[in-house]
Protein backbone atom coordinates (compact mmCIF):
# COMPACT_ATOMS: atom_id res chain seq x y z
CA UNK A 1 0.00 0.00 0.00
CA UNK A 2 1.27 3.45 -0.57
CA UNK A 3 1.17 5.98 2.02
CA UNK A 4 -1.84 7.70 2.76
CA UNK A 5 -2.41 11.43 2.38
CA UNK A 6 -4.39 12.48 5.30
CA UNK A 7 -3.65 10.94 8.35
CA UNK A 8 -6.57 11.11 11.36
CA UNK A 9 -5.48 11.00 14.89
CA UNK A 10 -7.85 10.30 17.74
CA UNK A 11 -7.31 10.12 21.41
CA UNK A 12 -9.46 7.54 23.38
CA UNK A 13 -9.96 7.29 26.95
CA UNK A 14 -13.13 6.09 28.61
CA UNK A 15 -15.01 7.49 25.23
CA UNK A 16 -16.42 4.38 24.41
CA UNK A 17 -19.63 5.65 24.48
CA UNK A 18 -18.71 8.60 21.85
CA UNK A 19 -15.42 7.45 19.46
CA UNK A 20 -17.60 4.94 17.55
CA UNK A 21 -20.50 7.75 16.33
CA UNK A 22 -16.88 9.59 15.85
CA UNK A 23 -15.07 6.89 13.76
CA UNK A 24 -18.66 6.09 11.85
CA UNK A 25 -19.20 9.79 10.96
CA UNK A 26 -15.67 9.92 9.71
CA UNK A 27 -16.17 6.95 7.37
CA UNK A 28 -19.33 8.73 6.03
CA UNK A 29 -17.24 11.52 4.41
CA UNK A 30 -17.52 11.04 0.86
CA UNK A 31 -14.30 12.78 -0.50
CA UNK A 32 -12.36 9.99 1.82
CA UNK A 33 -10.86 6.71 0.93
CA UNK A 34 -10.14 3.51 3.53
CA UNK A 35 -9.71 0.41 1.36
CA UNK A 36 -6.47 -0.42 -0.21
CA UNK A 37 -7.92 -1.84 -2.85
CA UNK A 38 -10.30 -0.20 -5.41
CA UNK A 39 -10.36 3.05 -7.67
CA UNK A 40 -9.94 5.59 -5.21
CA UNK A 41 -8.79 7.79 -8.01
CA UNK A 42 -11.24 10.29 -6.94
CA UNK A 43 -10.82 9.96 -3.11
CA UNK A 44 -8.36 11.10 -0.76
CA UNK A 45 -6.24 7.67 0.50
CA UNK A 46 -6.72 8.22 4.43
CA UNK A 47 -5.42 6.18 7.41
CA UNK A 48 -6.91 6.33 11.26
CA UNK A 49 -4.45 6.40 13.87
CA UNK A 50 -5.95 5.70 17.90
CA UNK A 51 -3.74 6.43 21.00
CA UNK A 52 -5.75 4.65 23.83
CA UNK A 53 -5.11 6.60 27.10
CA UNK A 54 -5.23 3.32 29.59
CA UNK A 55 -8.94 3.04 28.93
CA UNK A 56 -10.56 1.20 32.03
CA UNK A 57 -13.69 0.68 29.79
CA UNK A 58 -14.51 -1.09 26.55
CA UNK A 59 -12.95 1.41 24.16
CA UNK A 60 -9.88 -0.80 22.26
CA UNK A 61 -12.03 -3.84 22.29
CA UNK A 62 -15.10 -2.05 20.55
CA UNK A 63 -13.00 0.00 18.32
CA UNK A 64 -11.23 -2.88 17.09
CA UNK A 65 -15.06 -4.40 16.64
CA UNK A 66 -15.89 -1.83 14.85
CA UNK A 67 -13.60 -1.33 11.71
CA UNK A 68 -13.82 -5.38 11.59
CA UNK A 69 -17.00 -4.48 11.12
CA UNK A 70 -16.70 -2.07 8.83
CA UNK A 71 -13.96 -3.97 6.91
CA UNK A 72 -11.63 -1.65 7.25
CA UNK A 73 -7.91 -2.95 6.03
CA UNK A 74 -5.84 -3.17 9.06
CA UNK A 75 -3.40 -1.14 6.54
CA UNK A 76 -6.15 1.61 7.58
CA UNK A 77 -5.82 1.90 10.90
CA UNK A 78 -3.55 1.39 14.04
CA UNK A 79 -4.10 1.73 17.63
CA UNK A 80 -1.68 2.31 19.86
CA UNK A 81 -2.56 1.68 23.60
CA UNK A 82 -0.40 3.32 26.52
CA UNK A 83 -0.45 1.71 30.04
CA UNK A 84 -1.19 4.75 31.48
CA UNK A 85 -3.35 8.07 30.69
CA UNK A 86 -0.09 10.27 29.26
CA UNK A 87 -2.36 13.65 28.14
CA UNK A 88 -3.10 15.17 25.26
CA UNK A 89 -0.16 16.13 24.13
CA UNK A 90 2.18 13.08 24.44
CA UNK A 91 -0.72 10.68 23.21
CA UNK A 92 -0.96 12.99 19.97
CA UNK A 93 2.88 12.79 19.31
CA UNK A 94 2.89 9.14 20.03
CA UNK A 95 -0.26 9.33 16.78
CA UNK A 96 2.06 12.13 14.77
CA UNK A 97 5.53 9.80 15.25
CA UNK A 98 3.69 7.08 13.34
CA UNK A 99 1.58 9.06 10.95
CA UNK A 100 2.32 8.84 7.17
CA UNK A 101 -0.02 11.56 5.60
CA UNK A 102 1.03 14.21 4.20
CA UNK A 103 -1.57 15.66 6.32
CA UNK A 104 -2.23 15.39 9.87
CA UNK A 105 -5.81 16.02 11.08
CA UNK A 106 -5.84 16.36 15.16
CA UNK A 107 -9.83 15.37 16.05
CA UNK A 108 -11.44 14.81 19.45
CA UNK A 109 -13.29 11.50 19.72
CA UNK A 110 -16.19 13.44 20.77
CA UNK A 111 -16.86 15.18 17.59
CA UNK A 112 -18.86 14.11 14.83
CA UNK A 113 -18.27 15.01 11.34
CA UNK A 114 -21.13 16.91 9.41
CA UNK A 115 -21.12 17.16 5.31
CA UNK A 116 -17.91 15.33 4.54
CA UNK A 117 -16.15 18.79 6.59
CA UNK A 118 -12.70 16.95 6.38
CA UNK A 119 -12.58 16.45 3.06
CA UNK A 120 -13.59 20.07 2.74
CA UNK A 121 -10.94 21.16 4.99
CA UNK A 122 -8.21 19.34 3.18
CA UNK A 123 -9.03 20.83 0.11
CA UNK A 124 -9.37 23.85 1.01
CA UNK A 125 -5.63 23.50 3.02
CA UNK A 126 -4.38 21.78 -0.58
CA UNK A 127 -5.28 25.01 -2.41
CA UNK A 128 -4.42 27.48 -0.20
CA UNK A 129 -0.78 27.20 0.12
CA UNK A 130 0.04 30.80 2.37
CA UNK A 131 -2.01 28.21 5.03
CA UNK A 132 -0.13 26.12 7.32
CA UNK A 133 -3.37 25.05 9.26
CA UNK A 134 -7.07 25.17 9.12
CA UNK A 135 -9.90 24.10 11.78
CA UNK A 136 -13.77 23.44 10.96
CA UNK A 137 -16.86 25.63 12.65
CA UNK A 138 -17.89 24.33 15.62
CA UNK A 139 -21.39 23.38 17.03
CA UNK A 140 -22.99 22.43 20.20
CA UNK A 141 -25.48 19.58 19.91
CA UNK A 142 -27.73 22.17 19.64
CA UNK A 143 -26.11 23.49 16.57
CA UNK A 144 -25.22 26.45 18.22
CA UNK A 145 -21.82 28.01 17.13
CA UNK A 146 -18.99 27.01 19.36
CA UNK A 147 -15.88 28.98 20.70
CA UNK A 148 -13.05 27.81 18.83
CA UNK A 149 -9.73 29.12 18.78
CA UNK A 150 -8.81 32.91 19.33
CA UNK A 151 -5.74 35.03 19.86
CA UNK A 152 -2.45 34.26 21.33
CA UNK A 153 -2.49 35.47 25.54
CA UNK A 154 -0.77 38.47 26.01
CA UNK A 155 -0.47 41.19 29.39
CA UNK A 156 -3.37 43.14 27.32
CA UNK A 157 -5.71 40.55 26.11
CA UNK A 158 -5.51 38.41 29.80
CA UNK A 159 -6.30 41.67 31.74
CA UNK A 160 -9.33 42.70 30.05
CA UNK A 161 -10.50 38.99 30.16
CA UNK A 162 -9.71 38.84 34.10
CA UNK A 163 -11.62 41.25 35.03
CA UNK A 164 -14.39 41.34 32.42
CA UNK A 165 -14.06 43.89 29.91
CA UNK A 166 -13.87 41.47 27.35
CA UNK A 167 -17.20 41.15 28.22
CA UNK A 168 -18.13 44.84 27.02
CA UNK A 169 -19.51 45.71 23.57
CA UNK A 170 -17.35 46.87 20.98
CA UNK A 171 -14.14 46.05 23.20
CA UNK A 172 -12.56 43.04 21.84
CA UNK A 173 -12.17 45.64 18.57
CA UNK A 174 -9.85 47.70 20.58
CA UNK A 175 -7.97 44.31 21.99
CA UNK A 176 -7.90 41.30 20.44
CA UNK A 177 -9.34 38.71 22.47
CA UNK A 178 -7.50 35.09 23.97
CA UNK A 179 -11.16 34.04 24.28
CA UNK A 180 -13.57 35.75 21.52
CA UNK A 181 -17.71 35.76 21.91
CA UNK A 182 -20.05 33.19 20.29
CA UNK A 183 -22.61 34.54 18.59
CA UNK A 184 -25.78 34.23 20.92
CA UNK A 185 -23.75 36.23 23.91
CA UNK A 186 -25.59 39.16 24.25
CA UNK A 187 -22.93 41.36 22.26
CA UNK A 188 -23.58 39.10 19.26
CA UNK A 189 -20.11 38.89 17.79
CA UNK A 190 -19.71 37.95 14.24
CA UNK A 191 -16.08 36.48 14.72
CA UNK A 192 -17.22 32.94 14.13
CA UNK A 193 -19.41 33.50 11.94
CA UNK A 194 -17.31 33.87 8.82
CA UNK A 195 -13.75 32.65 7.41
CA UNK A 196 -10.79 34.39 9.08
CA UNK A 197 -7.27 34.39 10.13
CA UNK A 198 -6.48 34.26 13.79
CA UNK A 199 -3.58 33.45 15.96
CA UNK A 200 -4.56 29.69 16.96
CA UNK A 201 -7.04 27.31 16.11
CA UNK A 202 -8.64 24.68 18.88
CA UNK A 203 -7.33 21.05 19.29
CA UNK A 204 -10.31 19.58 18.72
CA UNK A 205 -10.05 19.96 14.62
CA UNK A 206 -7.36 20.70 13.64
CA UNK A 207 -5.64 19.86 9.94
CA UNK A 208 -1.95 20.69 9.31
CA UNK A 209 0.32 20.16 7.10
CA UNK A 210 2.98 17.57 8.45
CA UNK A 211 5.88 18.78 7.27
CA UNK A 212 5.19 22.51 9.18
CA UNK A 213 4.41 19.67 12.49
CA UNK A 214 7.07 17.98 12.44
CA UNK A 215 9.83 21.24 12.09
CA UNK A 216 8.04 22.00 15.51
CA UNK A 217 8.70 18.76 17.20
CA UNK A 218 5.19 18.76 17.63
CA UNK A 219 3.30 19.11 20.93
CA UNK A 220 5.15 20.53 24.19
CA UNK A 221 4.81 17.47 26.26
CA UNK A 222 4.55 19.77 29.20
CA UNK A 223 1.25 20.34 28.72
CA UNK A 224 -1.24 17.25 29.73
CA UNK A 225 -4.42 18.90 28.23
CA UNK A 226 -6.06 22.32 27.65
CA UNK A 227 -3.89 25.37 26.38
CA UNK A 228 -1.06 23.24 23.92
CA UNK A 229 -2.95 23.95 20.71
CA UNK A 230 -2.50 27.77 21.12
CA UNK A 231 1.29 26.72 22.48
CA UNK A 232 1.78 24.89 19.71
CA UNK A 233 0.62 27.33 17.19
CA UNK A 234 2.80 30.04 18.68
CA UNK A 235 6.03 28.19 17.40
CA UNK A 236 4.32 27.40 14.42
CA UNK A 237 3.80 30.99 14.15
CA UNK A 238 7.10 32.08 15.64
CA UNK A 239 8.69 29.92 12.78
CA UNK A 240 6.36 30.82 9.92
CA UNK A 241 5.49 34.49 10.52
CA UNK A 242 4.53 34.31 6.85
CA UNK A 243 2.14 31.41 7.47
CA UNK A 244 -1.45 31.70 8.06
CA UNK A 245 -4.00 30.25 10.61
CA UNK A 246 -7.25 29.54 9.53
CA UNK A 247 -10.85 29.35 10.59
CA UNK A 248 -13.66 28.14 8.20
CA UNK A 249 -17.54 28.24 8.58
CA UNK A 250 -18.12 26.02 5.55
CA UNK A 251 -17.17 22.89 7.12
CA UNK A 252 -18.57 22.02 10.43
CA UNK A 253 -18.51 19.41 13.08
CA UNK A 254 -20.28 18.80 16.00
CA UNK A 255 -17.98 18.99 19.16
CA UNK A 256 -19.65 17.66 23.13
CA UNK A 257 -16.61 18.84 25.01
CA UNK A 258 -15.03 17.63 28.17
CA UNK A 259 -15.47 14.00 27.28
CA UNK A 260 -11.85 12.89 28.33
CA UNK A 261 -11.44 15.27 31.18
CA UNK A 262 -10.58 12.90 34.43
CA UNK A 263 -12.67 15.44 36.90
CA UNK A 264 -15.64 18.02 36.10
CA UNK A 265 -12.93 20.38 37.25
CA UNK A 266 -10.29 19.73 34.89
CA UNK A 267 -11.16 22.33 31.96
CA UNK A 268 -11.67 25.17 33.93
CA UNK A 269 -8.58 24.68 36.49
CA UNK A 270 -6.36 23.66 33.29
CA UNK A 271 -7.18 26.55 31.39
CA UNK A 272 -5.03 28.81 33.96
CA UNK A 273 -2.41 26.16 34.39
CA UNK A 274 -2.10 26.48 30.22
CA UNK A 275 -1.88 30.02 30.29
CA UNK A 276 0.03 30.18 33.39
CA UNK A 277 2.99 27.53 31.06
CA UNK A 278 2.51 29.39 28.23
CA UNK A 279 3.77 32.95 29.83
CA UNK A 280 5.98 31.40 31.50
CA UNK A 281 8.11 29.60 28.37
CA UNK A 282 7.09 32.58 26.15
CA UNK A 283 6.79 35.68 28.25
CA UNK A 284 8.47 35.22 31.43
CA UNK A 285 8.96 38.96 32.12
CA UNK A 286 4.99 38.88 32.47
CA UNK A 287 4.91 35.87 34.71
CA UNK A 288 3.83 37.22 38.09
CA UNK A 289 1.39 40.31 36.89
CA UNK A 290 -0.40 37.91 34.68
CA UNK A 291 -0.23 34.93 37.83
CA UNK A 292 -1.84 37.87 39.81
CA UNK A 293 -4.24 39.10 37.07
CA UNK A 294 -5.70 34.98 36.83
CA UNK A 295 -5.99 34.64 40.52
CA UNK A 296 -8.21 38.22 40.38
CA UNK A 297 -10.25 36.58 37.85
CA UNK A 298 -10.54 33.23 39.74
CA UNK A 299 -10.97 34.29 42.64
CA UNK A 300 -13.82 36.99 42.00
CA UNK A 301 -15.70 34.23 40.30
CA UNK A 302 -15.27 32.01 43.44
CA UNK A 303 -16.56 34.63 45.56
CA UNK A 304 -20.02 34.97 43.33
CA UNK A 305 -20.57 31.32 43.26
CA UNK A 306 -20.27 31.33 47.10
CA UNK A 307 -22.68 34.13 47.06
CA UNK A 308 -25.41 32.68 44.49
CA UNK A 309 -24.99 29.19 46.61
CA UNK A 310 -23.30 27.25 43.82
CA UNK A 311 -21.18 25.01 46.34
CA UNK A 312 -19.87 23.11 43.03
CA UNK A 313 -18.75 25.78 40.94
CA UNK A 314 -16.75 27.76 44.07
CA UNK A 315 -15.00 24.49 44.78
CA UNK A 316 -13.89 24.12 41.22
CA UNK A 317 -13.08 28.14 41.40
CA UNK A 318 -11.21 27.23 45.01
CA UNK A 319 -9.36 24.63 43.52
CA UNK A 320 -8.34 26.93 40.64
CA UNK A 321 -7.16 29.25 43.15
CA UNK A 322 -4.99 26.64 45.07
CA UNK A 323 -3.34 25.98 42.13
CA UNK A 324 -2.53 29.24 40.36
CA UNK A 325 -1.11 30.51 43.79
CA UNK A 326 1.54 27.54 43.72
CA UNK A 327 2.55 27.93 40.40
Amino acid sequence: MTNPTLSIITLSFNTSKVILDCLHSILLDKGLHFSDTGDSSSKVSTEIIIIDNASSDTSVADINHFFQQKKISKNNYKIIQNNKNVGFSKANNQGIKVACGNYVLLLNSDTIILHSAISQTLTWLASNPKASMCTAQLLNPNRLVQASGGFFPNLSNVFTWSIGLDDLPFFNYLVKPFHPHTPDFYTHSNFYLKDHRQDWLTGAYLLIRRPILDSVNGFDENYFMYGEEYELCYRIKQKYPELEHWYLIGPQIIHLGRASAVSQADPLVNEYLGVLHFTQKHHPHHLKLIQKLLYLNAYLRLLFYKLTGNSKFSGFYQEACSKISKF
